[in-house]
C-alpha cells in the first residue's frame, strides 16, 4: 500500500470520530417498520414520513429514530423567535 493511500486511511479515521464534521441536507430512506415499509425523507431539517401516525402529528418513531442515530449530522432546527407578548 502507498503512503498515500495510508494517509488517506488516517484522516478517514480521524473524520469518523468527529461527525460533527458532517452535515446531511437531503435524503431519503426506506424504513422497516413492524407491519410495514415506509419512505422517510429529510430536506433541510424538515422530515417527512409515509406512516399514518406522521401525517396526523408530524413525527413517529420512524422519524426520531433516524434523529437520534444520525445525531450531529444533522442540521439544527432554525430558531423560531418568541412572539408572545
Amino acid at each position: 500500500m502507498d503512503s498515500g493511500m495510508i494517509g488517506k486511511i488516517q484522516k478517514a479515521r480521524m473524520y469518523a470520530e468527529e461527525p460533527e464534521r458532517i452535515r446531511f441536507h437531503t435524503f431519503r430512506v426506506t424504513f422497516r417498520g413492524e407491519h410495514a415499509d415506509h419512505t422517510v425523507t429529510y430536506d433541510e431539517g424538515t422530515w417527512t414520513c409515509t406512516c399514518r401516525f406522521f401525517q396526523t402529528h408530524g413525527t413517529c418513531s420512524h422519524t426520531m429514530a433516524l434523529e437520534r442515530v444520525l445525531g450531529v449530522m444533522l442540521q439544527a432546527p432554525e430558531s423560531v423567535p418568541d412572539r408572545s407578548p
